[in-house]
């Protein structure tokens, strides 16, 4: 059932989306509970509906990109080497040091590193074969955008915008780079990048 006229105002909503055509009970129901819960002036600033929005929307986001990748699930450890060099295993234990994973966050390290720049919530994804196809992490952009590194990366301690150690930094070890507006960790605060070979088609993610 279409709503009245008054509460049909698609300013703003876009051509994809015409609420007077395409909401449903169950579509209203939810939008009156999240309007609930962002007039809820009492409720701690987690409750947010932002927050709830993509708590109902990671699991399916995660899907979606699992099936677009052709990947089946993650690694015991998020080791990005293994996707430059296709070892079995993460040797990085035996042979990275706590210099090494300061200077990892700039991209400096000269032999294939363990994480990439600015790692976080990360993942190396395993295709149906058990071999490394696609590393994800998951990024706060303010983290990265104007970042400061440790005196131990970078004794002047320059503040440098990450975005651009990422890209050279896959350049480099030759691998693809894609970056994805809507994260399946912590929906709408989080980007997720991904890297991956580029003999893999290329693949488009949310």
């Amino acid at each position: 059932m279409p709503r009245d006229s008054k509460d049909s105002d698609t300013t703003g909503v876009g051509p994809e989306l015409k609420v007077e055509t395409r909401t449903s009970d169950e579509y209203r129901a939810l939008e009156d509970a999240l309007k609930t819960l962002q007039d809820g002036a009492e409720l701690p600033p987690q409750d947010d509906p932002w927050r709830v929005l993509g708590s109902l929307l990671a699991p399916d986001l995660r899907d979606r990109f699992q099936n677009r990748a052709g990947v089946e699930q993650p690694a015991d450890t998020a080791c990005i080497r293994r996707l430059i060099t296709g070892e079995e295993d993460c040797s990085c234990a035996d042979t990275r040091s706590w210099v090494d994973r300061e200077r990892e966050q700039i991209g400096t390290r000269n032999d294939p590193p363990h994480q990439p720049p600015h790692a976080d919530h990360a993942a190396l994804w395993l295709d149906g074969d058990g071999e490394p196809a696609v590393y994800s992490m998951h990024i706060y952009p303010g983290n990265v955008l104007n970042y400061t590194p440790s005196t131990t990366a970078d004794p002047d301690q320059h503040q440098r915008n990450g975005w651009f150690d990422i890209v050279n930094w896959a350049e480099h070890w030759g691998l693809e780079v894609d970056i994805a507006p809507i994260s399946w960790y912590n929906p709408f605060r989080t980007v997720t990048v991904l890297f991956y070979p580029p003999e893999r088609n290329h693949q488009s993610t949310e």
